[in-house]
């Protein structure tokens, strides 16, 4: 049992219980005859045992949109994510703490693909081209070529998505093979309940069995007797030429707090990144999450190439962007949404924050990462992805412009590159700003950011 008192309990399962009432999911009936008789019994962590009086009571409640909806609900009230698992009341005298430990474990194995996240709703372009090769090879050649696959790069840029897509394409045409989706957070806490209820061997056979690991934010795996579980998992999964992908915001050599050797065996696979999309992506973006909304509102052409440029850091951000100007447009009722109203409803962002008044290196590196989706290993890298070397370029470019640096002290600041070829960066941004609407416009925006424009 949890440190809860059963007053607790009780206070938040009543605000739950009112919320779904007044929420109109349920029909009353339905509501009044099988759900509210209900009472929270525990909350354990992310896990929340709720008890009813009948069977009925139990497959009312379990039903496809019911559960999701109840545990929604939950979650709201605590703030947080929580799982529900629903018993009757002869169920909880009945089971023993080793049974209850194996049903919030099933909980955890329970199939959590997403079935919205497809290979086909993933807009393609240059900043994921090649995580999403990758990771639909992962689905034609399991266990032999990209093992494990590694993809990196900052939130909300589809990682989760990809997936998911990987879990949905093998869920069509591979259906007797088995997946397990797990955020890291779950593994270690799956893990760790398992070794206080002596059922880790059970944990580990039932992983073991897998044919897809699909593990989410592996950065977050910091518990050193979870390591030395996934270590030894790890091991038997490549040798059955089982597919592992990994995602986490970060290179594998950057991960802090993880065993050499994980990161080691994550390095021996294939390692890809995803970075920010360009503008082109962006607006596909965009484009496909208005598809079919055209008669519910109009949109300019220009108001897209506006959310494109400004947004494209952060698909998420890309996407709630385009919900809340949606919702605006519904609020405000404008005839059409065009760049005036765009423009009045998002603001120019905050400038970046700097101690004091000093604009350093570190300060432009950020913002510059920031604005394209990078991590500092990747700009300070030898890589020459067209993303990546731009950015490399124009943090070059601004360090020189408005810190009056040497060109060898920037190049040391950069992955020790040489004088000469932060000059030719250097060079080759005053020519391309020029010639280059878009990149200029994108200068002028980390400008700003960084407060010096």
């Amino acid at each position: 049992m949890s440190d809860f008192l059963k007053k607790q309990l009780d206070e938040i399962w009543q605000k739950t219980l009112s919320l779904i009432s007044d929420s109109g999911h349920f029909d009353p009936s339905v509501f009044h005859t099988w759900i509210c008789n209900s009472e929270l019994y525990d909350i354990d962590d992310d896990f929340a045992t709720i008890v009813v009086p009948y069977n009925i009571n139990k497959n009312v409640m379990k039903g496809e949109t019911a559960l999701p909806f109840i545990q929604q609900i939950l979650s709201t009230v605590l703030e947080r994510e929580i799982a529900c698992q629903i018993f009757t009341r002869n169920e909880i005298d009945r089971i023993s703490v080793s049974s209850v430990a194996k049903a919030r474990n099933a909980v955890v194995f329970e199939d959590k693909i997403k079935r919205e996240y497809t290979f086909e709703s993933f807009i393609v372009g240059k900043s994921n081209r090649e995580a999403q090769a990758a990771a639909l090879s992962c689905c034609y050649y399991p266990g032999k070529f990209n093992n494990p696959l590694f993809i990196y790069g900052n939130s909300g840029l589809g990682k989760t998505h990809l997936l998911h897509a990987i879990g949905n394409y093998v869920r069509d045409n591979k259906p007797d093979a088995k997946i397990l989706y797990i955020y890291s957070e779950d593994f270690v806490t799956l893990l760790i309940e398992s070794m206080k209820n002596k059922t880790v061997e059970d944990v580990k056979e039932k992983i073991a069995e897998v044919d897809y690991l699909l593990i989410d934010d592996i950065q977050r795996l910091t518990q050193s007797a979870s390591q030395e579980i996934f270590f030894n998992l790890y091991n038997k999964l490549i040798s059955n030429h089982k597919q592992i992908v990994i995602t986490s915001d970060i290179h594998p050599n950057e991960l802090r707090g993880i065993e050499n050797r994980l990161i080691s065996r994550f390095s021996s696979g294939l390692s890809v990144t995803i970075s920010a999309p360009e503008f082109e992506t962006a607006k596909a973006i965009l484009s496909k999450k208005i598809e079919g909304r055209a008669d519910e509102i109009m949109i300019d052409d220009e108001v897209l190439d506006f959310l494109a440029m400004q947004f494209s850091s952060d698909v998420r951000k890309l996407e709630g962007t385009l919900n809340e100007l949606f919702f605006k447009a519904i609020l405000y009722n404008p005839d059409r949404i065009d760049l005036t109203f765009a423009k009045e409803i998002f603001k120019e962002d905050p400038i970046i924050q700097r101690e004091g008044n000093e604009l350093s290196i570190k300060h432009i590196k950020k913002c510059v990462c920031d604005y394209y989706g990078l991590t500092k290993h990747q700009i300070d890298s030898k890589s020459r992805t067209k993303n990546i070397s731009t950015a490399r370029h124009i943090a070059m470019y601004l360090c020189r412009k408005h810190l009056d640096l040497p060109y060898v002290k920037i190049g040391l600041e950069f992955g020790g590159r040489d004088h000469s070829t932060v000059m030719a960066s250097c060079e080759k941004m005053i020519k391309m700003l020029k010639e280059n609407q878009s990149l200029s416009q994108a200068v002028a925006q980390i400008e700003r950011k960084l407060g010096i424009s």
